[in-house]
């Protein structure tokens, strides 16, 4: 089952992502993701753009740099975050320190939903005239009276493009007259997979607006999936049946073609007037809700993989088309998913992210030209590759269907061909207008994890309270799966590790991963492998007639035992505070290096927060409000200001009340109580408040006066 086959409800509508961008160092060098510590020195860090013009400061006038002294800069500190940057290359000519939404609350949301295309389990289209289509389809955040009640998105680690996630409660499927259709909770987190920058193909394009990424979450079966088998709705009892026969429900969906709503210089604007407004991205959504397999992770895309990417060539203009003018740029087809189903002899493939877009504004599809785009069929071993089909790629078939395409296999001439080869054999896609293939199956095996995006302390203690006790290092862990053609692996299957990290010292979205110098932590049982080598990695490439650059990547290997379904968990032990990744190889195959946004690629990524002990500090001392907001607030007042609209903690030139801020004592504890960690009301949003810290916090809100 799962998505990736009959019943479907597909469904598009708008995209709204509002995450904080000030702890990003994009434009500028602000904090320190390792250490959780502003930087003595913030400095713009635009490199010189396609003009040869060097990134300037207009506001504060000339100042290419703000010396951060602590607490008693905080408000020139906040002001220079606010300031307006001129010849800025990422989405410019203009730009803020603090980059597109500084005042933002990390709220997402699927808006504007409709139901656009329905299939039953048998594959039949659903009348129109059934009252599902009329439903929309939201993610819940967490029952809480507080005032953000959306889900969130959170970057694990806030400098990279690829550790996306986003917390949420529930689905809930509402009808016209808001009765409720389907109410599914809880929802587990759900990561962004397969980031495409090459979603949108239009020169003129933005920000996010060329990029696309795909989230997937699930609802077992329980007393929290309620289907409303009595709505009068068809499509619905089916869908229930459906449901009840399988592990639960899924649902996948795609947010693209996103874009911020206000410019650079009317945000600045805005500030100047004391008009502190978020500047939330808002695209485009399409998602398809299935029924969860069997045996299938909750979070982690399900099916066969199509992840080998060719590069094809287009005119670089708008609209944009097949190579052939002068300005010519490449480009790959996305990730795409695959599952056969032999008893309805239909392949499911999800195209949601496979075929790009050329123009933002009416989202027209890239043309590849008048011949079509086949899915093909290699058999195990080789043999004469089999066309299955034709892939469609129309802008209207794509939205109605959320971009799900079932090509059936049951009347092909060759069927019986293919029913005794297409477990083991390699699908791809191949143009047909240049006899590329553009996309394929690898030829190793498909490496996944619910564990995609981890958090612990470096070190830890069991009493804080003890001032005595020493610290011991801190530990995760990460459970890792390998499928071969969607199947889990049976034999004993071994895994590299290799160890990334994200360029601290790079702007934009694009900024390259690098070779970590040294482990941020080790993995038990892990076996130290010579260092992979890469030739031309995403951002260390030599520039035109230099030799290449060689990279040097630190690597481990593990072994998935035999008869273990392919699952192996890794314990992870921390050396140091820090984000990291690591990337999941198939040692048997030769190592591709990842493409800057890793969208075919298996990893992780690991943040570890740094150890900060406060015990020899007394009550006296904590319970001063000086104290607390040098060692505490000041650094989320500054990162994060947008909370300082609901607890008034300042800085000077912000709402700043200590006494009221030590009224929400209580509420301040029961939001950064550990246990609501995986909810949409946990503060810090960010996720990054060590143990240290959270004690910290603690002991001063239990000083204050009930």
């Amino acid at each position: 089952m799962s998505y990736l086959s009959f019943p479907q409800i597909n469904f598009q509508g708008a995209a709204y992502c509002n995450p904080s961008t000030g702890d990003n160092n994009d434009f500028a060098n602000i904090f320190d993701v390792d250490t959780l510590q502003f930087v003595p020195t913030m400095t713009v860090i635009d490199p010189k753009n396609n003009d040869n013009k060097q990134a300037t400061v207009l506001d504060p006038p000339g100042q290419q740099s703000f010396s951060y002294q602590g607490v008693q800069s905080a408000s020139g500190c906040r002001a220079w975050l606010m300031g307006l940057m001129s010849n800025v290359s990422d989405g410019g000519p203009y730009g803020q320190q603090a980059h597109w939404n500084y005042y933002g609350d990390h709220g997402t949301r699927l808006d504007d939903t409709s139901v656009t295309t329905l299939f039953d389990s048998q594959g039949n289209p659903v009348p129109s005239t059934d009252p599902l289509y009329n439903a929309t389809i939201r993610l819940t955040g967490t029952p809480s009276p507080m005032q953000f009640q959306d889900p969130v998105i959170v970057d694990n680690d806030p400098y990279a493009l690829i550790t996306s996630q986003i917390f949420s409660y529930g689905i809930a499927v509402t009808a016209a007259d808001g009765t409720s259709l389907i109410s599914a909770s809880p929802t587990p987190r759900s990561y962004a997979y397969y980031i495409n920058v090459f979603k949108n193909l239009d020169p003129s394009a933005i920000g996010f607006q060329m990029v696309s990424a795909i989230f997937v979450t699930s609802v077992p079966n329980g007393p929290n999936l309620i289907i409303n088998k009595n709505a009068g709705s068809p499509a619905l009892a089916d869908f229930a049946a459906a449901v009840a026969n399988g592990a639960g429900l899924q649902l996948r969906f795609i947010f693209y073609n996103a874009i911020y709503q206000i410019s650079p210089k009317q945000l600045h604007a805005n500030f100047m007037k004391g008009i502190y407004s978020p500047n939330p991205y808002i695209g485009k959504t399409l998602g398809t809700i299935g029924v969860l397999s069997q045996g299938d992770m909750l979070s982690a895309p399900p099916g066969r993989k199509l992840n080998v990417q060719t590069s094809f060539t287009f005119a670089a203009s708008a609209p944009c088309v097949p190579a052939g003018g002068s300005n010519t740029s490449s480009a790959a087809l996305g990730v795409t998913l695959a599952n056969i189903d032999p008893v309805s002899s239909n392949i499911f493939l999800d195209c949601i992210s496979t075929f790009p877009e050329c123009n933002v504004c009416s989202n027209a599809k890239f043309d590849f030209g008048p011949k079509p785009i086949n899915l093909v069929l290699t058999p195990d071993g080789g043999g004469q590759p089999i066309t299955l089909g034709p892939i469609p790629n129309t802008q209207a078939g794509y939205e109605a269907s959320a971009g799900m395409v079932a090509i059936p296999f049951g009347s092909h001439p060759q069927a019986s061909t293919i029913k005794a080869s297409i477990a083991s054999g390699a699908l791809s896609i191949v143009d047909t207008n240049s006899g590329v293939t553009l996309l394929s199956e690898s030829a190793g095996i498909d490496i996944q994890t619910e564990d995609r995006a981890v958090y612990f302390d470096v070190q830890t203690l069991q009493d804080w309270s003890n001032p005595n006790e020493q610290p011991q290092p801190g530990t995760a862990t990460v459970t890792i799966k390998a499928f071969k053609r969607g199947v889990p692996v049976q034999q004993a299957t071994k895994v590299n590790l290799e160890y990334w990290m994200c360029a601290k010292d790079q702007i934009n979205p694009s900024k390259p991963q690098v070779p970590v110098p040294s482990k941020y932590f080790n993995v038990s049982g892990a076996v130290p492998q010579p260092p992979t080598k890469y030739t031309n990695a995403p951002g260390n490439s030599n520039p035109p007639g230099q030799p290449p650059k060689v990279i040097s990547v630190i690597t481990d290997q593990v072994t998935i035992p035999a008869n273990s379904n392919g699952q192996l968990t890794l314990t992870l032990t921390g050396v140091r505070p820090g984000t990291s990744l690591i990337r999941f190889r198939d040692p048997t195959i030769q190592p591709v290096p990842p493409n800057f946004c890793w969208d075919n690629t298996d990893y992780c990524c690991v943040r570890i927060l740094p150890f900060d002990d406060y015990r020899s500090y007394t009550d006296q001392q904590i319970d001063n409000w000086a104290f607390m907001y040098e060692n505490f607030f000041n650094y989320f007042a500054l990162l994060y200001p947008v909370m300082s609209h609901v607890i008034p903690w300042g800085p000077s030139d912000a709402p700043s009340n200590p006494d009221i801020v030590a009224q929400f004592a209580s509420q301040i504890k029961l939001f950064t109580n550990p246990m609501n960690w995986d909810t949409t009301i946990y503060m810090p949003i960010t996720r990054d408040l060590s143990a240290g810290k959270r004690e910290l916090l603690w002991r001063w809100c239990n000083l204050q006066p009930t």
